[in-house]
């Protein structure tokens, strides 16, 4: 059986290939593509270090403001990601309908913006109302990045350019890991998000002047310009009998479960259980974030497109292998004593960032053009509600919960209970896989 079998789609208006460039009509360069691309990887960066600048910042917060664990772990996760996960659908639908780059342009200025605004705050309200807002802005950026992207890569080429888009993840990460420490530590938190969220505003002006939105499509060969956008009845009942879809984007939203809890509460981890400085943790792990990170991401998306020229199901059977192997990292990591912990961190992070960019190739592939970015926005709504959200609150909650009976190193029992999520993540990932030719058939 053929794996490149196209599924039933809505139906589509095909048009010839569209032609485009920035000001002369021609089709966009192969130089003009990888522009806008870093641009989106520094787009990119900017969410993820403004997440990040909080999670180093924790302890310092939690001692300033009197906050407890479950409160952290609120404002780490949930608080953040219930926020970014509902405003995600609606501004995806007007992404599938309107100028993708000025979406992106407006979430950026946006939530730069109330990133300053978390250093003006004088208690837990204040800081989860800028969270909230910061949230709102960052749900714009990815379900329009992967169309955008989309329309400038080939499919053969969207797992590798998905990567690369997803680096912005790790650079953002170890960013914001290393900045927040060592600002922490001579200024003060408040400072920290101050320097984080400024040179935001300056991108977002960058972004707009650079970038020309391009027409649906068009890597595809087809153009759907002048389709009329599904409704909304008509996009959930598409998306609902699409199994492998469903079943994919919830597998990724439980590897999420483990794995940004681990991303999340190791800094808190190593200063509570270990005594380390925050400079000292932004150093180790942002340092062990990116190495781990970028390599992890380009071998795993080069490695699925390469594979998937045999068999499309490696884009799905990857994610499940990346998912598998963050289990026993994580483990060792928690309980081994030493400076070797550090080394299996690093695979953690290797594996943990390998499952993403192969769903969101797979998932671009077989959804119609018009709904790719809101497609994007259901599996962020997974990695975001299931994963960061519940994650980071489970973790934060359970740590409260075993206090009384281990002291500091409830945390460290609290996050091996996490390690539950990549369990079910897996279950839900073969089945999606085991479903991909049969609806590819249908």
């Amino acid at each position: 059986m053929s794996k490149n079998v196209g599924i039933n789609q809505p139906k589509i208006n095909v048009g010839s290939q569209p032609s485009l460039a920035p000001s002369t009509g021609e089709a966009f360069s192969t130089r003009y593509r990888w522009i806008v691309l870093a641009l989106l990887v520094a787009i990119y960066s900017f969410n993820w270090l403004d997440r990040f600048i909080f999670i180093i910042l924790m302890e310092t917060i939690k001692e300033d403001l009197n906050l407890s664990n479950t409160q952290l772990g609120l404002l780490s996760g949930f608080v953040f990601s219930a926020v970014y996960s509902l405003m995600g659908l609606p501004i995806a639908r007007l992404a599938d309908r309107s100028n993708r780059r000025n979406i992106i342009v407006i979430g950026l200025t946006f939530w730069s913006v109330m990133t300053v605004f978390c250093g003006f705050a004088q208690s837990f309200v204040q800081l989860a109302v800028a969270r909230f807002g910061v949230g709102i802005g960052e749900s714009s950026c990815s379900p329009s990045a992967y169309a955008l992207i989309s329309d400038f890569f080939s499919q053969r080429q969207r797992a590798t350019a998905f990567a690369i888009y997803g680096l912005g993840i790790y650079f953002g990460i170890s960013g914001g890991l290393m900045l927040g420490g060592w600002i922490n530590e001579a200024y003060g938190w408040r400072t920290a998000f101050l320097v984080a969220g400024i040179p935001g505003i300056l991108l977002a002006l960058i972004f707009w002047l650079v970038v020309e939105e391009p027409k649906r499509g068009q890597s595809d060969g087809k153009l759907a310009a002048d389709d009329q956008p599904l409704s909304t009845a008509e996009l959930f009942t598409y998306l609902r009998t699409r199994k492998v879809f469903a079943a994919s984007a919830i597998g990724i939203g439980f590897f999420m479960f483990t794995g940004n809890a681990i991303e999340t509460w190791a800094p808190t981890f190593l200063i509570r259980v270990y005594g380390m400085s925050s400079g000292e943790v932004g150093s180790v792990l942002g340092t062990l974030s990116a190495f781990g990170g970028i390599s992890g991401l380009l071998v795993t998306g080069l490695v699925a497109d390469r594979l998937s020229k045999r068999d499309l199901r490696w884009y799905l059977w990857i994610p499940t292998i990346c998912g598998g192997m963050m289990i026993p990292s994580i483990a060792l990591f928690l309980i081994l004593p030493g400076d070797s912990k550090f080394v299996f961190y690093l695979v953690a992070v290797f594996f943990g960032a390998g499952y993403l960019a192969p769903i969101i190739a797979i998932t671009q592939r077989i959804v119609p053009v018009r709904m790719r970015a809101m497609s994007s926005a259901i599996i962020l709504l997974s990695l975001n509600f299931i994963g960061i959200g519940s994650g980071t609150l489970f973790a934060g909650f359970m740590t409260d919960v075993l206090t009384p009976v281990y002291g500091q190193e409830a945390l460290r029992y609290a996050l091996l209970l996490n390690l539950s999520g990549s369990v079910v993540g897996i279950g839900f990932m073969l089945y999606s896989a085991s479903r991909l030719d049969k609806e590819l058939s249908n």
